[in-house]
């Protein structure tokens, strides 16, 4: 494994198989594809779980992991130090700094559509580079960066749609998936078969997913899935409970008023029994609303 690491933001990828002269980062940042040269550094991390261990030890006290000092065979350079590591590490035995490669950015890669198969060019959506198929309308986001991709097509929502109120979740506008035809997309890059998820397990969006290389949405299903976000919010934002939560203040104001009222009419309600106890079970209740 070759890894290059980000100066700016110091993300790591697996750069084994990359051969271009540079890679642009996620954040922008330029990161200049060279080999590093391995140093032979002091040993003061186990690589195994990058616990701290002193210069003569021969085993981690964490973990129990061999504390390799004779690296003779092929070695993993840490991007951060240059430190030569074994080959298995998952921390540098120098600096201590994980080791966590993400898959090398499509840099502009088209892809062919999972549904229809053309190529899909790219585009850039919010800042967030996908690929879009111009036949089916289809999206690919690459590199697990859905969860992004969905906060800013929640953000554009709420600002396009501030003055309306979303009436009924994408479900309840769509049919049931589970009448519908089961077909697994097969992934862009790796070419296998994609899992299929009910988005967020009740939405009735059903989203194709590799785990290794990103995410496929058909036609409108950005917009579905952004819609039944929204609307959970809204549904949690008047649920019974929150009404509570929001009129406690109000509550008390009211069970002020009704206590300075009592007061203040002391001599009137002393002349109507009936009138002392409506008042005082009113404030019972307006307490026990409280509690």
């Amino acid at each position: 494994m070759r890894l290059l690491a980000c100066s700016n933001c110091h993300t790591q990828y697996e750069a084994s198989a990359f051969v271009g002269p540079e890679l642009e980062c996620r954040c922008g940042t330029v990161i200049p594809n060279r080999l590093a040269v391995g140093l032979e550094a002091a040993i003061h991390r186990c690589s195994a779980c990058g616990g701290q261990v002193s210069a003569d030890c021969h085993s981690c006290g964490y973990c129990g992991s061999e504390i390799i000092r004779d690296l003779r065979g092929p070695s993993l350079i840490c991007p951060e130090c240059l430190a030569r590591n074994p080959e298995t590490a998952r921390y540098c035995a120098a600096c201590g700094v994980g080791f966590r490669p993400e898959p090398i950015p499509s840099q502009g890669k088209e892809w062919p559509c999972p549904a229809c198969s053309g190529l899909m060019p790219v585009r850039s959506i919010g800042g967030i580079e996908i690929n879009e198929c111009p036949n089916c309308q289809g999206l690919w986001i690459p590199d697990h960066r859905f969860d992004e991709l969905m906060s800013r097509a929640c953000e554009t929502a709420l600002q396009t749609e501030k003055d309306k109120v979303w009436s009924k979740s994408p479900r309840c506008s769509s049919s049931n998936p589970s009448m519908e035809k089961i077909v697994y997309r097969k992934c862009p890059v790796c070419d296998r078969a994609m899992q299929r998820a009910n988005f967020q397990k009740r939405s009735g969006v059903i989203i194709d997913r590799c785990h290794a290389h990103g995410t496929w949405l058909d036609a409108d299903e950005l917009e579905c899935a952004a819609g039944y976000i929204l609307e959970s919010q809204r549904r949690a934002e008047f649920a019974p409970g929150n009404f509570r939560s929001q009129n406690k203040a109000q509550i008390r104001r009211e069970a002020a008023a009704l206590a300075r009222a009592q007061r203040g009419e002391s001599v009137a309600l002393a002349s109507s029994r009936d009138a002392v106890s409506s008042g005082g079970w009113l404030g019972d209740l307006l307490g026990a609303l409280l509690n």
